[in-house]
């Protein structure tokens, strides 16, 4: 079963001679991360390329130099909620690069004693905060699969269980995982207030201050549509406690479209382990 690019030719080029020489524009100066660090996670925005598909893009290429096996995508889901998550059942993924495959092994393990995962197949389809990290996925790691999981209710203890079941996996197979979590931060405030917003929130991922944040996020101080997965990550960088979460880059749409009275934030982010 195919998930067709609904989105193509809208949030990113349709066609890889057009989405190609805009990846290497972005990227083409750039070294890879030296190879003795290993990647557990990635923040990645999920806007149209236009405005975000540049940071996007130089996060994936900073750890192009890893293997990657697998990457777990911890998308919002903008469409429905009232449930943890749902994994995606579609077993390829079209882009303008080829076919991604959906990685069995991740599937089963996340599925395994859950009921109804077909119930959101048509979300699944319309959703485009996973959509858009693939063609990015399928550029830089051509061999790697993919198992999204799209997130209803965004709370607390949701992203605290989940992280908890990807540190179980993680710890038990030999294959190389990476979690993206896919989010926006800020959305359609003046650019000044965007950015002191924003910044708060970086702050407190730099500083792994989780519980912090989650405050900042209920008193509305804060705004990530995708807050859940960056909760997520944040765990994780917890329970391995060698690994650091670093913040990457961070822009929003007025720096690209000009118009700096209503903008979206964008911010990249990286949990590592530097291996021995």
């Amino acid at each position: 079963m195919i998930r067709r690019a609904v989105y193509a030719g809208r949030f990113y080029p349709r066609f890889e001679e057009a989405l190609l020489p805009q990846i290497e524009s972005w990227t083409e100066p750039l070294l890879p991360q030296p190879k003795k660090q290993k990647t557990l996670a990635l923040v990645v925005p999920h806007a149209g390329y236009m405005y975000s598909g540049a940071i996007a893009a130089r996060a994936f290429h900073g750890i192009s130099s890893e293997e990657v096996d697998a990457f777990i995508i911890l998308h919002p889901s903008h469409h429905t909620a009232g449930f943890d998550y749902s994994v995606s059942p579609f077993t390829q993924y079209e882009t303008p690069f080829g076919e991604l495959q959906l990685d069995e092994e991740c599937y089963t393990f996340f599925t395994e004693g859950r009921n109804g995962q077909k119930t959101w197949l048509r979300y699944h389809e319309q959703e485009h905060s996973m959509e858009v990290q693939l063609p990015l996925i399928k550029h830089f790691f051509p061999e790697a699969k993919v198992c999204p999981l799209m997130l209803g209710t965004q709370s607390y203890d949701n992203s605290l269980m989940i992280a908890q079941k990807i540190d179980a996996l993680l710890r038990q197979t030999s294959r190389r995982i990476v979690v993206i979590a896919s989010t926006d931060l800020s959305h359609y405030h003046q650019a000044q207030k965007a950015e002191l917003i924003d910044n708060l929130l970086a702050q407190k991922v730099q500083a792994g201050e989780m519980d912090e944040l989650w405050e900042l996020v209920c008193d509305a101080e804060v705004e990530a549509c995708g807050i859940g997965g960056i909760i997520s990550v944040m765990a994780l960088n917890q329970a391995w406690p060698d690994s650091k979460l670093k913040i990457l880059e961070y822009t929003h749409s007025g720096k690209v479209s000009g118009d700096n009275s209503q903008v979206v934030g964008y911010l990249t982010a990286r949990l590592f382990l530097e291996e021995v």
